[in-house]
């Protein structure tokens, strides 16, 4: 396991400016993330630990070494791409394979094949004549046909059916011989031993050694994307590079990738740098989270600190969802919003009179039932009926938007109207105060 660090980088395209004097540490071992919306140079920064882009100034470093100057293939990293990057002519083996071939370790180096191993494709005529191939072409056969009936609930009969066995029969035909050709490949070639071994051991990490014979567009999108994670592992990186790996996948499947990903990655103990503008997929995968605002980093911790403590005005709109809300100081801790409402803070600051406060406060902490010293009146906007609980918009005299989860008694309040008012409550301990974009404790 190593440790990332960038030193004093700067990242240019052109005469725009995307980093500059980036700095950040990132430790071994770790998954660290870096989140923020979209132009904020948090892929350039990556791209720049890849090698697809070059400083103007600074220093990359991977463990001890300084990889600024180094081509991408020298660094020892591979990266996820948000588009998978699948060949689709390959094999999923095939496609697996490919960064072994080309990226040897020295265990690998030290395996020495016989010069013919490379010429095992001439002998594929000879496969054709033997008796055992057809019995296997027809095994694959069978699988075709069930997979074809599975799918389309149908049976063959007529044309229909002369149709599939000659277009199936030459693609079985295809993967029989090939099934021998490896199995004598595997007999006489140590490095293809090897390699085969490797890929599978990577596939059964991803659980999808089963299908390393089909072709990319066989799969689903997270099938796909997680043999493009067992094609980053396969080579053994120092870091492992995620690009929105999740992004082009529905929200049901992202949820359940995302803690497969983190189990699979933390099982290795790899560094990792995983780029997402996605908050909630940031909390679930992150050990560490740096998050980017505009080419610097605004605040970098764990998801805990960075959620329940955020430094600055943009952390804490950012992270999570919130409302704010401004007004001045009228006495001590006490805030008078633009439409005259009251709201009581609990900081240790003395905060000068008449000074403009920001007031950023989550759903979850204003109530309906549970009575504060900080109430205010509200009408209902919007109402979403979740079956747990309520997610509900109210206006305030200003028009001013404040949310609110409400989960005690949630279908009684679903059933209430737009343009009710309600007294709501604000729990004031948990109220972020900034002057400015400084926080205030």
């Amino acid at each position: 396991m190593v440790s990332v660090k960038y030193e004093n980088i700067g990242v240019a395209y052109g005469d725009f400016i995307v980093v500059e004097n980036f700095n950040l540490e990132i430790p071994h071992g770790t998954i660290t993330t870096l989140l923020g919306p979209s132009g904020c140079g948090k892929t350039t920064v990556l791209r720049a630990l890849a090698g697809f882009v070059e400083p103007f100034e600074g220093n990359v470093f991977i463990g001890d070494d300084n990889v600024t100057l180094l081509p991408p293939q020298k660094r020892n990293t591979a990266m996820i791409f948000q588009n998978y990057a699948l060949w689709p002519h390959l094999t999923i083996f095939k496609n697996v394979e490919y960064g072994l071939k080309l990226r040897e370790n020295e265990e690998l180096a030290a395996l020495k094949s016989p010069w013919y191993s490379r010429f095992l494709w001439v002998t594929k005529p000879y496969y054709f004549f033997l008796g055992k191939t057809h019995n296997k072409t027809i095994e694959y056969l069978e699988e075709a046909k069930e997979e074809y009936c599975s799918k389309n609930g149908g049976v063959f009969t007529g044309l229909k059916w002369y149709t599939f066995i000659g277009f199936r029969w030459l693609k079985a035909l295809s993967k029989g011989i090939d099934h021998y050709v490896r199995e004598k490949k595997e007999k006489i070639d140590p490095k293809w031993t090897y390699r085969r071994e490797k890929v599978f051991e990577a596939l059964r990490l991803v659980h999808l050694e089963d299908q390393a014979f089909k072709n990319p567009t066989q799969l689903s999108g997270g099938q796909q994307q997680r043999i493009a994670l067992s094609r980053s592992l396969v080579v053994e990186p120092d870091v492992l590079l995620c690009d929105e790996p999740l992004s082009n996948l529905d929200a049901k499947l992202r949820k359940e990738l995302r803690t497969e990903i983190r189990s699979i990655i933390k099982s290795i103990g790899m560094t990792t740098v995983y780029v997402t503008h996605d908050q909630t997929e940031a909390l679930a995968i992150s050990d560490r989270i740096a998050v980017f605002n505009i080419g610097f980093i605004e605040q970098y911790g764990t998801p805990t600190e960075v959620f329940t403590d955020p430094h600055t005005l943009f952390v804490g709109q950012f992270i999570g969802v919130s409302s704010t809300l401004v007004g001045k100081i009228i006495k001590p801790n006490t805030v008078q919003l633009a439409g005259g409402e009251l709201i009581n803070l609990k900081v240790k600051t003395d905060i000068p009179i008449g000074e403009e406060v920001s007031l950023v406060i989550r759903p979850e902490n204003v109530n309906l039932t549970t009575k504060s010293d900080s109430p205010i009146e509200i009408e209902v906007n919007t109402i979403e009926y979740l079956g747990t609980e309520v997610k509900m918009t109210g206006k305030l005299k200003d028009d001013t938007i404040l949310l609110l989860d409400v989960v005690e008694q949630a279908e009684e309040y679903a059933k209430i109207k737009v343009g009710t008012k309600l007294k709501s409550y604000i729990d004031s301990a948990e109220i972020f105060v900034f002057v400015g974009d400084k926080r205030i404790y």
